[in-house]
């Protein structure tokens, strides 16, 4: 059927105001919202701002205030005629995000420091409270708030005592949303200085809900006692959903196996039933129906992560549609153009009484608490943040014409300048050097090795179960000097920290994940596993959550590496996403396996590399089937046998490839060859030419402008080149080359020397002879150029052309030698390491040794 009405061949404009046909202009209203909000946010995040304060300035933006002034704009755009359409969206997806307001609000997370969030939060509240009366008094004389005159005309006398409740509750609460969100970036959420402040705006938020129900029914009754009787009404119906409705939706979650896995969609729409029943309920009563929708969030359960699963359900379109379009509606009500000299005044008055109010009220109760004074004040910051709530407030006032509208654009301007200080403030007051002043010192005395594994897909679980399985019966050394690896027999307990890396997004999923960390690492499938494995092992497993933005995973290794006094840091090779071999037939039904790795990988190995080796060394595996599900390998088995190789070119990488290796001994059936290359400058019987097999690699790099010359190269002197090399010749000598040495003691290991003019293809030839897919090859990332005998660089240029390669992108990652191995036809398993940077006072007597 065609629809000739609005049809732009039938000369209509299809986005005029049309009552039987509304979706045409409402959907382009929306298009302008989300994309101008979104445009906004774009350079507001960069000052580590929430989205609520640019969806507040450009609802400003696109009403009255600005835009308004284009002539017929209004009219065409935002015509009172089609506000009703989004107004119905809008108040939907209100009801829905003050569900998830409820759902994100655990009240058992305020149990611990009961007494001292009751206090900081009745304070923060009864301060800025009193102070709000005064503020109420001269708004409603000098913006004549006695009478509010409607769209139509039509005049309201406004009570002072409404009025005056709506202004005090809008200045002296805190928005949790928009508070938890702030504390997630500024990473402060499990600080006592951050638990503080979001405990306390819990609290602070069910009491100002109680306080608004209590007002929206004195709004909405002729009388005191009509009044009473609704909020009564109201508190009945509450405890009806507490004792009654509650228990028949945890029987519904059980039954559905909801609070096991992800919610059930037969689940979802019991829950957002309920939802709007119970929000047809609260507003028939005389209270508004965000109430309602607010009380079902209170009471579902987050045990099992039944809430975060339900969030994750319903969040992302009540975020990017619904809410946006609330603000735009507030911006639309706003016209901060026709405030005077005397608006402006007391705009200012406000927000300095809004501010001072809340900081001075929390930061002295928090002081009296026993926090620092530095510490109180920044909890008072962070009560400071306001958001949707207020908004929610105002709305609702404005709409039942207890506030006009310049008093409704003064005290809109108040939410977004509140909040915008609160970031800044909160960085300065509490910033990293302050925060390590009150950090748990760790004990010096623990003797525990430590290796954290950075684990994020469950993909690669097998692989790095199979991979720890290898140090499950020794350890790390505790030595710091490389160079004086101990014996076998002085080994001590290990202990492993697996990290898991969560994207902090702007949903409410990801906050509530942080902010119930001990839910989250409880149901987390890859949590679950490594807590199954510590059981059922000798390990010793910790199990760690960050929830950080990605540019910032870097940071949180080296932090959790530098807190925990780790040794060593394993990481996953992702590539393309995952590693996998792909065998595809081509036309010539030659095998190719097909990779590609994405430039953010590599930027994040790249970045681990360089940031968390100031504390520990760092390892990437590059898992080719060692935990493959069709070829596990447990190595429980007697007969079965790891084979380790690992070439030795020369460097402190290579050096701490070895060092890694002799950890193996300790390990049953483990065979290690270790052969040393030594590079040569004219060709000699030992050279070797790789040339294509079976295995053709595509992404091709063959032009030499693709390929640079150093790879993280550190330029290093002459003399620092040979003392690296002296270095090299003293390990060798006391651990592969001695009477006592390793070989001499253990049958499974066996060292050769050779020289090469093509040192890099004659370890990948020897790796084939000696290592399958099953087996392991561990090599040094190579990092350094030490002049000329080391540099890879040059042959790595003639082996892509022969064989091709992966891309940039690997070989930056994870070094020319083993990108040389990935493409060479060698199928086991790779670690690449690199070594724990030295330090002023290492590199001090290391140059005494050699002076």
């Amino acid at each position: 059927m065609v629809n000739e009405h609005g049809s732009i061949l039938s000369g209509n404009n299809p986005i005029s105001v049309n009552v039987t046909d509304p979706l045409a202009l409402t959907i382009v209203q929306i298009v302008v919202i989300i994309v101008f909000t979104r445009i906004i946010h774009f350079g507001l995040k960069r000052l580590r701002q929430p989205r609520v304060i640019s969806e507040v300035i450009g609802g400003i933006i696109l009403g009255p205030s600005v835009f308004g002034h284009i002539p017929g704009y209004m009219n065409i755009v935002f015509a009172k005629e089609s506000l009703t359409y989004l107004n119905l969206l809008a108040h939907l997806g209100l009801v829905l995000f003050l569900f998830i307001v409820g759902l994100e609000l655990n009240p058992k997370t305020i149990k611990k420091n009961l007494k001292s969030v009751i206090f900081i939060s009745t304070s923060g509240i009864i301060l800025p409270f009193v102070m709000g009366v005064g503020v109420a008094y001269g708004l409603y004389d000098a913006m004549d708030n006695h009478v509010v005159v409607d769209d139509s005309g039509v005049s309201h006398n406004v009570p002072f005592m409404s009025f005056v409740l709506f202004i005090c509750i809008a200045v002296s609460i805190t928005a949790v949303p928009v508070l938890a969100r702030i504390l997630a970036e500024l990473k402060l959420m499990k600080t006592p200085v951050g638990n503080c402040a979001l405990n306390s705006a819990v609290c602070d938020d069910i009491t100002a809900w109680v306080l608004i129900a209590l007002v929206i029914a004195k709004i909405n009754a002729t009388n005191y006692l009509t009044a009473l009787y609704s909020f009564l009404l109201c508190a009945f119906w509450t405890l009806i959903v507490i004792f009654i409705i509650r228990p028949i939706l945890l029987k519904f979650v059980v039954d559905t196996n909801s609070n096991c896995s992800s919610p059930s969609t037969f689940m979802v729409a019991i829950i957002l039933l309920t939802v709007l029943i119970s929000s047809f309920i609260t507003n028939i009563i005389g209270v508004h129906y965000i109430f309602g929708g607010f009380i079902i969030g209170l009471i579902l359960p987050h045990k099992g992560g039944f809430a975060v699963g339900i969030t994750e359900k319903i969040e992302d379109l009540i975020n990017i549609l619904f809410i946006p379009i609330y603000f735009t509606l507030s911006g639309l009500k706003t016209d901060i153009s026709n405030l005077d000299a005397t608006g402006w005044g007391w705009a200012i008055v406000v927000v300095i009484v809004t501010m001072s109010g809340k900081i001075i009220g929390c930061t002295a109760a928090a002081k009296a608490t026993g926090l620092t004074f530095r510490e109180s004040l920044t909890v008072g910051v962070f009560m400071n943040s306001k958001g949707l709530i207020e908004l929610i407030i105002l709305n609702i006032g404005y709409d039942a014409k207890i506030i006009n509208s310049k008093v409704f654009s003064i005290m809109i301007i108040m939410v977004p300048v509140a909040t915008f200080f609160t970031t800044p403030l909160a960085s300065y007051l509490y910033s990293i050097q302050n925060q390590k002043k009150t950090e748990y010192k760790h004990d010096n005395k623990d003797l525990k090795s430590k290796l954290l594994v950075v684990l994020n897909k469950v993909e690669n679980f097998p692989a790095m179960i199979t991979f720890l399985q290898l140090l499950q019966h020794n350890t790390l050394l505790a030595s710091d000097d490389q160079s004086d690896l101990s014996t076998t027999k002085d080994i001590i307990p290990m202990k492993i920290h697996v990290l898991r890396l969560i994207e902090l997004t702007h949903r409410m999923s990801a906050l509530m994940k942080f902010n119930e960390i001990s839910e989250t690492i409880l149901h987390d499938p890859i949590m679950k596993m490594f807590s199954v494995l510590s059981q059922i092992s000798s390990m010793e497993v910790d199990s760690k959550l960050a929830v950080a933005d990605p540019k910032n995973f870097c940071k949180e290794i080296a932090e959790k590496v530098q807190d925990n006094d780790i040794n060593l840091v394993i990481i996953p090779w992702d590539g393309a996403g995952e590693i996998v071999d792909m065998p595809i037939e081509n036309e010539d039904n030659v095998l190719c396996e097909k990779r590609h790795t994405k430039p953010q990988i590599a930027n994040f190995i790249q970045n681990v590399f360089n940031d968390a080796t100031n504390y520990a060394s760092v390892g990437v595996f590059v898992d080719r089937g060692i935990g493959s599900i069709n070829e596990i390998h447990t190595f429980s088995n007697p007969t079965d046998y790891l084979n380790v190789f690992v070439p030795f070119f020369g460097g402190a990488d290579d050096r701490e490839a070895l060092t890694f290796a002799f950890r193996l001994l300790e390990y049953p059936n483990v065979n290690i060859t270790i052969i040393r290359i030594t590079k040569l400058e004219q060709p000699s019987d030992n050279d070797i030419t790789l040339k294509p097999e079976t295995q053709s690699v595509i992404l091709s790099i063959n032009d030499e402008k693709d390929c640079p010359s150093i790879v993280s190269a550190t330029t290093i002197s002459e003399d620092a080149a040979h003392r690296d090399n002296e270095e090299d010749e003293i390990f060798l000598e006391k651990y592969l080359k001695s009477k006592s040495g390793y070989p001499a003691r253990y049958a499974c290991i066996s060292y050769q020397e050779t020289s090469s003019c093509t040192p890099i293809q004659t370890a990948v030839e020897r790796a084939k002879k000696v290592v399958s897919r099953k087996d392991l090859v561990v090599v040094g990332r190579s990092r350094h150029s030490q002049g000329s005998k080391h540099q890879h660089n040059y042959e790595f240029k003639e082996l892509i052309k022969n064989l091709g390669g992966y891309s940039n992108d690997t070989h930056k990652s994870l070094g020319y030698v083993t990108e040389a191995f990935l493409v060479g036809g060698v199928m086991a398993s790779l670690l690449v390491l690199q070594s724990k940077q030295v330090r002023k006072n290492e590199l001090i007597k290391l140059n005494s040794r050699y002076s």
